[in-house]
């Protein structure tokens, strides 16, 4: 009868923690976040700065990481050259991940003139100018001057001696669903084919990586790293990977198979529905007279026009799902010392290629303001320039003899 009890108890205990869980996680992402509120009067003048800098003179790896991370240019080109066409209300919707905090999200407004002014006293522990630093420090770890992180891996006690009275534990920090408010479309969300624009975490929830207990930070924050890594890095995305490339003779024919294979990532590759694979197989003579042949080439992602209205096609790989690319050549086309090769490349930003050229190119008849061209223009280049080249597998193949 006790083991029952206790049984009923732990139980009771575990989904009590479970939903103090998500009160806590559903307060701490309110849309937007409220303002801070008046300093409190013991703080010093850096401890109650909120502009990463600040953060950075004690928090320097974290700081020194973010800095070179997507979180911090969230507020960028790509987004910037929106703003005057998008208005205050349909921008508030971009803003919710891009910008959460009250305070950076009014500045922003203001810069377009879609408000007056700002409370000049939010001036005092976030100086304007942090709106343009994207995810800044305190759009996760402050709620009203408090501090809030995971829990220490040093043995340590907070005391009112202790910078900004120390911090708060949630163990939410170090869970999948702290990430979901961003990675995730709400349930209201817009639906094409069935599916939201974004479910990374639902991806993640039904994958094995859940039952294995792995999750969004183990990959993306290793070791509490601050940098996010993913699909704009190489070794990241290698690392996820698996990819093959065998060649073999059969009846007078070559046979080539690529295979690309989603071993280490606990969503669908590549997420969302921005980047695009290119996965092909080619067939190079390495003769100066003669250009390499495109065999076969395959796109793995997920297809949505510009307006976001109509999906074209999905090629994502599922955890542990493979791609595999075939062709077939008779050796009699084959000249001595050719080689095929099977290269993938990565378009991380090939959706948005698509809807800023687009926008370039009908610029007059969208009425492109004059200030939002040339930073479309920034933007276009920015995202070309962050493609790149994955892997790259070469296998020489046996031609016929010279005649």
């Amino acid at each position: 009868m006790l083991i029952r009890l206790l049984f009923i108890a732990a139980i009771i205990l575990s989904l009590s923690l479970g939903c103090r869980g998500e009160e806590f996680l559903e307060t701490h992402w309110k849309d937007p976040i409220p303002e801070q509120g008046p300093l409190p009067g013991h703080f010093s003048q850096l401890e109650s700065q909120l502009d990463p800098v600040s953060c950075g003179t004690c928090h320097k790896e974290q700081f020194q990481k973010w800095e070179e991370s997507l979180h911090a240019r969230t507020i960028s080109s790509g987004i910037l050259w929106q703003l005057p066409g998008l208005g205050k209300k349909k921008a508030d919707t971009c803003f919710r991940c891009h910008s959460p905090l009250t305070e950076t999200r009014r500045y922003l407004a203001v810069n377009e003139g879609w408000e007056p002014d700002f409370p000049q006293e939010w001036e005092t522990y976030l100086p304007k100018g942090t709106e343009k630093q994207g995810l800044v420090c305190a759009n996760c770890h402050v709620r009203n001057h408090n501090r809030y992180g995971p829990p220490s891996r040093v043995n340590s006690v907070a005391t009112k001696l202790t910078p900004h009275n120390g911090f708060t534990v949630k163990k939410e920090f170090e869970s999948s669903e702290f990430c979901k408010n961003c990675h995730e479309t709400p349930e209201s969300g817009k639906i094409i084919n069935g599916k939201r624009m974004m479910e990374t975490f639902s991806e993640w929830k039904t994958s094995r990586f859940a039952k294995e207990g792995t999750s969004c930070q183990n990959c993306h924050m290793p070791g509490r790293n601050h940098e996010w890594k993913g699909i704009h890095d190489k070794e990241m995305v290698q690392n996820g990977l698996e990819v093959k490339l065998d060649i073999f003779e059969k009846d007078n024919s070559i046979f080539a198979k690529g295979m690309l294979t989603s071993k280490n990532i606990g969503h669908k590759f590549p997420s969302y529905a921005v980047p695009k694979i290119y996965i092909r197989l080619i067939l190079d003579s390495k003769a100066k007279s003669e250009e390499p042949i495109l065999l076969r080439e395959e796109t793995i992602g997920r297809f949505v026009d510009i307006f976001i209205e109509k999906e074209s096609f999905d090629t994502r790989l599922s955890p542990g799902e493979s791609i595999q690319i075939e062709a077939k050549l008779a050796k009699n086309q084959i000249s001595p010392g050719s080689i095929i090769k099977l290269e993938v490349d990565v378009s991380p930003g090939e959706m948005y290629n698509r809807m800023f050229q687009h926008n370039l190119e009908n610029k007059e008849a969208l009425s492109l303001s004059p200030k939002a061209v040339p930073i479309l223009e920034q933007a276009l280049d920015e995202k070309k320039k962050s493609d790149y080249r994955l892997f790259t597998l070469s296998q020489e193949v046996l031609g016929p003899p010279r005649q």
